[in-house]
């Protein structure tokens, strides 16, 4: 077995300010402030401004010479324009996958939802449900679709926490997950994709009603505590 690489400074810095945003423990809008941060988790700030600039690329902060670093903010006009690429992207890319699928992939759609269905923390919990969605897919015959679609999913993962179980209306994203996991093992295709279709819609749905509903808070800060909520 080959020896694992040992993770870097700047590696550790982008993964845990990516997760950071992915689950909501820096809301959106918040400064972003690379001294601040490297005493909050005793690393050097240097690290922090390259993940400042490698997140900036994905979009999902926001850098500008006036306004400094900032969490990418939430819209409705962007969760609708992400849902929309993925509601087209999907559901075709997940029929190339199941056509393909084997013993061995099964395996694997089952052991990711096994993984969700044990997160027992937001960080855990956002990883695995994007595992997950990957895990279905992982047959599609075009690399570049897979990493277009994954890219898009790790986007929707904040909107996805934003929509929470109070806002899903339908038999929730739980029984989803669980019907798209029975589906895929049962060769189910046409089933499968049904519930995915369902479920984007869903989340999409949920992110509506959660935009509708929030009030326009002041300007959130690092101070911001985590949200303990399920991803959808």
């Amino acid at each position: 077995m080959a020896d694992r690489v040992p993770e870097t400074r700047s590696d550790w810095a982008l993964r845990r300010l990516r997760t950071a945003i992915l689950t909501g423990e820096f809301a959106p809008g918040t400064r972003l402030r690379a001294e601040e941060l490297a005493e909050r988790w005793q690393v050097s700030p240097t690290p922090l401004r390259e993940a400042f600039q490698r997140l900036g690329g994905a979009r999902l902060v926001e850098v500008s010479p006036q306004r400094g670093v900032r969490v990418a903010e939430f819209t409705l006009d962007d969760a609708a324009d992400l849902y929309a690429l993925r509601l087209r992207l999907e559901p075709p890319a997940l029929r190339q996958s199941l056509r393909r699928s084997d013993d061995a992939h099964r395996a694997e759609i089952a052991a990711a939802h096994a993984r969700l269905e044990a997160a027992h923390s937001l960080e855990d919990g956002a990883e695995a449900h994007l595992a997950f969605h990957a895990a279905l897919l992982a047959r599609c015959p075009s690399a570049w679709t897979q990493r277009v679609i994954a890219l898009l999913a790790e986007h929707a993962q904040r909107y996805v926490l934003l929509g929470a179980q109070r806002f899903r209306s339908g038999r929730g994203p739980a029984a989803e997950h669980a019907a798209l996991r029975d589906a895929a093992l049962a060769g189910d295709v046409d089933g499968a994709v049904a519930t995915l279709e369902e479920h984007l819609r869903g989340t999409l749905a949920s992110v509506r009603a959660a935009l509708a509903a929030a009030p326009r808070a002041e300007e959130p800060s690092l101070e911001r505590a985590t949200r303990k909520v399920r991803p959808a």
